[in-house]
């Protein structure tokens, strides 16, 4: 089996357990050696000490190894780090109070936006999307803000492809979605309807980049179609603007 260059420890570690985020169901030990590019009694090793230090629980009726309780620690303490945004995070709760919607906050890797800080309203929409969780660009208000601001050349080839298709309402064609990202930096923010969600609609809006630098985090306010409509979400893009104004003066250096 060919194991990726610099293959120490760690690097196996940190690929077993990046296995184990993929497939929350948890995997057997073959099947996470494969995942992984190593060896099974290597990866049976790695995981019986991420066992021991809690990263990794193992269901011995199962024979499965997934995620331990130690991950979602380090979860919440990259959430109180500057990494994690937390300078975002009162000025999100002050927009979420003023409009009742929850407010998100998501970061372009790739092709996809990850939702990076959550802040919920006082409407308590169940949203399918969490911190921690991955969506297209293509299909998300966060990620056509960012997108929009990309260099030319970064942006097409975003639009290059692949730009998948989350639900029947979601654009997929590169022209149109080329003419909405004109539109997103003319007006300064973005908006999908059902794109990302059937029932769920939202706007966003990115934080400026620092001189020649690109904007890579984004902010967005949620709805349900069935408690707001279109205009009013359109309404709240002033205060959708100010908070990013204010986090990007936060989290500036």
């Amino acid at each position: 089996m060919t194991t990726p260059s610099g293959d120490d420890m760690l690097g196996r570690g940190l690929r077993l357990l990046t296995v184990l985020a993929e497939h929350p169901a948890g995997l057997g030990v073959s099947a996470a050696a494969r995942a992984a590019h190593l060896p099974v009694s290597s990866a049976h090793r790695i995981l019986g000490r991420l066992v021991e230090e809690r990263f990794a629980v193992y269901d011995e009726d199962a024979r499965r190894y997934a995620l331990g309780s130690r991950v979602l620690e380090l979860s919440r303490g990259f959430q109180r780090s500057p990494a994690g945004y937390s300078a975002a995070a009162a000025p999100m709760r002050r927009l979420a109070a003023r409009t009742g919607l929850p407010v998100i906050a998501g970061v372009l890797q790739g092709a996809e936006v990850l939702l990076v800080l959550s802040v919920q309203g006082t409407q308590h929409l169940q949203l399918r999307s969490a911190e921690g969780t991955r969506n297209p660009w293509n299909a998300t208000s966060l990620g056509k803000a960012i997108v929009a601001g990309l260099p030319e050349e970064e942006r097409e080839r975003l639009l290059a492809g692949p730009l998948p298709a989350v639900t029947p309402r979601t654009l997929t064609d590169p022209e149109p979605l080329r003419a909405e990202l004109a539109l997103v930096r003319e007006r300064g923010w973005a908006g999908v309807d059902e794109e990302n969600e059937i029932g769920v609609r939202s706007i966003a809006a990115a934080l400026p980049g620092a001189a020649g630098d690109s904007p890579r985090l984004a902010i967005s306010l949620a709805a349900t179609v069935i408690l707001t409509d279109e205009d009013q979400l359109r309404s709240y893009a002033d205060a959708l603007r100010e908070c990013v104004e204010e986090v990007a003066a936060r989290v500036s250096p």
